[in-house]
């Protein structure tokens, strides 16, 4: 017996090169379970950068749901291509390497715990973050790890997840030296840090914590400070952040805001979503609860039954 959906017509956006390689497989096995119970499906698969985003800036008017699988760069250029009011939901079918924003909504990596959810799960408002014109879902920041993005962006892309990072690190560590940069929160005076990470998430490439009270529920916006001097002791801020103890560090300071301007004396490496995407200056502000997306059934928060959304 099939079970009726609001959902009916779902759009999966895909990028194949996302993390260790396995999109493909698991979108096949999506499509399959979702068509043996009368769903309308459409796969949309990525062939180079900022395909996402095009994909969703085309998306017909009988979408009820975008399912995006792949990781959280492919989920956000699928954000920078979606027109205001948001209202098709969003679910992320984790696929890339940190998959952040499935984690933080509690969304099953497994195809076949997806289609539940599809059918009868619930919704939720989540923020979202604006750096200058475009769009983010869970943090950007300026400094040393926006660089290790840049190095990441200059090579071929290789399917080995984290281990990918091995050698963008190392050359970040070779060629980086730490640099001012202004931090302005609202209308308050500027902060100088040697780094900055602005976050609507917890979790920091899905294993380092810097704001553990972070939420995309919030309608605020986290900040993590970072003041040491020495990039040695700078790395130590993500050991730090490994074993969830960045508030007892000294040489790192915490914040919240709406509004933030990030500046420097010198172009500062600036990340989105974990893709580079310039230098500073930028602008950040906040859009509170206004983007639709499905949540896990072990999420917190408050959720509303799908038929709250317009169809698109």
């Amino acid at each position: 017996m099939v079970t009726p959906s609001h959902f009916r017509n779902v759009l999966i956006i895909g990028n194949p090169v996302a993390g260790t390689g396995k999109t493909i497989s698991k979108i096949s096995i999506l499509e399959e379970l979702l068509l043996s119970r009368n769903h309308c499906v459409e796969v949309l698969l990525t062939e180079r950068p900022g395909d996402a985003t095009n994909l969703a800036r085309n998306i017909d008017a009988s979408c009820d749901l975008i399912v995006v699988a792949g990781g959280d760069g492919t989920v956000n250029e699928v954000l920078n291509g979606l027109e205001e009011p948001f209202s098709i939901p969003l679910i992320h079918l984790g696929t890339g390497t940190a998959n952040q924003l499935a984690n933080h909504l509690k969304i099953p990596r497994n195809p076949a715990n997806l289609v539940p959810l599809i059918e009868n799960g619930a919704t939720q408002l989540i923020d979202i973050g604006i750096a200058g014109q475009r769009r983010f879902l869970l943090q950007t920041s300026a400094g040393f790890d926006a660089l290790v993005t840049k190095v990441l962006a200059e090579q071929p892309k290789i399917g080995l997840g984290y281990l990918a990072y091995t050698i963008p690190i190392l050359r970040a560590v070779c060629r980086h030296r730490l640099a001012d940069v202004d931090v302005q929160i609202d209308e308050g005076s500027a902060t100088r840090s040697r780094g900055v990470i602005i976050t609507k998430v917890s979790h920091y490439g899905g294993i380092f914590v810097f704001c553990k009270n972070a939420s995309m529920q919030t309608g605020i916006l986290d900040v993590c400070l970072f003041h040491e001097r020495k990039l040695w002791v700078h790395l130590c801020s993500f050991i730090a952040a490994l074993l969830r103890l960045t508030p007892y560090v000294p040489w790192i300071s915490h914040a919240r805001g709406t509004r933030i301007r990030v500046d420097a004396p010198s172009p500062t490496p600036v990340q989105i979503d974990g893709t580079y995407v310039g230098t500073t200056p930028i602008e950040v502000r906040l859009m509170p609860q206004c983007l639709p997306v499905i949540v896990g059934n072990s999420f917190r928060g408050t959720a509303e039954r799908p038929d709250h959304y317009n169809r698109c």
